[in-house]
C-alpha cells in the first residue's frame, strides 16, 4: 500500500514528499485548490492554513481536516515531473 513518509512545505503551496516506495518528490497544489470548489479544500489557499501541513495516517493532512490519498499526490508528481 503506498504510503508518504516524510513531508516538509518548501514555499507557498508547495511541499516534498517521500513515499514509502522510495519515490519522492516535490509537488504545488495551488492550482489543484484554485480548481477544487468545495469551501474546506479552498481554505487551504490561506497560507496561513496551507503551513499547516503534517504528516498523519500515512497521507497530508492540514488542521482544518483536509487530507489527500497518497495515491492522488503520487500521480500529480508525476504529471508534474513531466510538464518541468
Amino acid at each position: 500500500m503506498l504510503g508518504i513518509t516524510k513531508v516538509s512545505l518548501q514555499g507557498d503551496y508547495t511541499v516534498y514528499i517521500e513515499f514509502n516506495n522510495g519515490q519522492n518528490g516535490i509537488i504545488n497544489l495551488k492550482n489543484e485548490l484554485e480548481k477544487d470548489h468545495r469551501e474546506i479544500i479552498r481554505e487551504l489557499l490561506d497560507l496561513e492554513i496551507f503551513k499547516t501541513v503534517k504528516l498523519w495516517h500515512n497521507t497530508l493532512s492540514w488542521d482544518n481536516g483536509v487530507d489527500f490519498a497518497p495515491e492522488y499526490l503520487y500521480e500529480q508528481i508525476l504529471v508534474q515531473k513531466k510538464v518541468a
